[in-house]
């Protein structure tokens, strides 16, 4: 009867969730320049992804502030904030919400990621019936 109650506690490791696979630069290159991005959106993800670790990632003291990113592009501080919003609403990049970011000092950390598969459809498709 005793031998019912004793239940195997899981390791921590089995707690883990599954590792990512590793991100691919070139692949994620690729996408950036095959997608109907602006081009200075285009010469943002590239110069962020110069400046990525191999995850994929940038820090917060990393060159991702708009003005940092217009000297590095030759673009305004407001063309390379545009783009970034534009990376992150294609699904390029994640970052920390605006609202809920500490220390404000710090320019938000970026991650680099493959955007999801859209399922609108194009708007060709919705003209035609």
């Amino acid at each position: 009867m005793t031998e019912s109650l004793i239940r195997a506690i899981p390791t921590p490791a089995a707690l883990a969730p599954p590792p990512r696979p590793p991100f691919d630069r070139e692949r994620w290159e690729d996408d950036v320049l095959a997608s109907e991005l602006p081009a200075n959106a285009r010469l943002v993800a590239l110069t962020l992804a110069r400046y990525a670790d191999a995850s994929g990632h940038l820090p917060a003291h990393g060159p991702q502030t708009a003005h940092r990113l217009g000297a590095r592009t030759n673009l305004s501080a407001k063309q390379a904030r545009v783009s970034l919003y534009q990376l992150e609403h294609a699904g390029f990049i994640r970052r920390p919400s605006l609202n809920t970011w500490q220390p404000q000092q710090l320019a938000r950390p970026v991650n680099l990621v493959r955007p999801v598969a859209s399922t609108v459809p194009a708007s060709d498709d919705l003209t035609q019936n």
